[in-house]
């Protein structure tokens, strides 16, 4: 009798099997991660632009600059366009779900709380991924605060706070 070599049918047909057991499983879980990645990348930008305005906060501040409204505290911290701009980010950067915006909206919001409730409002409001930022001037003895805020394509927080905005606060004095 000859040596025949190959794989019998079942043997095929159980390597068929093990391939499909495989992909159910993987194929969904890799499904969101490009849509998490892009959610980080916008939590990410509303982090990073708190420590440049809050740095950028405090040279305008040594500096004995007035920041009494969000319209002063946008043109001696921010810098009033691209060309001018102290944060080169805040005009350029590109935002993480596209769409031809920008990472961060262009207009300071005016808060009325150190808990970044209006910031917060203009991000549920906006565009997914963008950075909304808002300013409350130092009214003594009050501290002020600089928040940022971003609405997120996910959910975010446990079972009870689930929400899509994500939301940074810093106070300053």
């Amino acid at each position: 009798m000859k040596n025949q070599k190959g794989f019998t049918l079942i043997e095929l047909l159980l390597v068929l099997a093990i391939i499909g057991i495989i992909s159910a499983i993987a194929i969904p879980a890799l499904l969101g991660q490009r849509s998490r990645a892009r959610d980080k990348s916008a939590v990410a930008n509303a982090d990073n632009i708190i420590a440049d305005l809050v740095g950028n906060y405090d040279k305008a501040r040594d500096a004995n600059t007035a920041m009494t409204s969000a319209t002063l505290f946008q043109g001696a911290v921010i810098g009033a366009a691209a060309a001018t701009a102290n944060i080169p980010s805040f005009f350029t950067a590109a935002n993480p779900w596209g769409g031809g915006t920008t990472a961060y909206a262009q207009t300071v919001l005016t808060e009325t709380t150190a808990q970044g409730v209006t910031t917060a409002a203009g991000a549920t409001g906006g565009t997914v991924g963008q950075t909304s930022i808002g300013f409350l001037p130092v009214v003594a003895p009050a501290p002020g605060a600089i928040a940022s805020a971003v609405l997120l394509n996910t959910a975010i927080g446990s079972a009870a706070t689930t929400s899509k905005t994500y939301l940074k606060v810093a106070g300053v004095e």
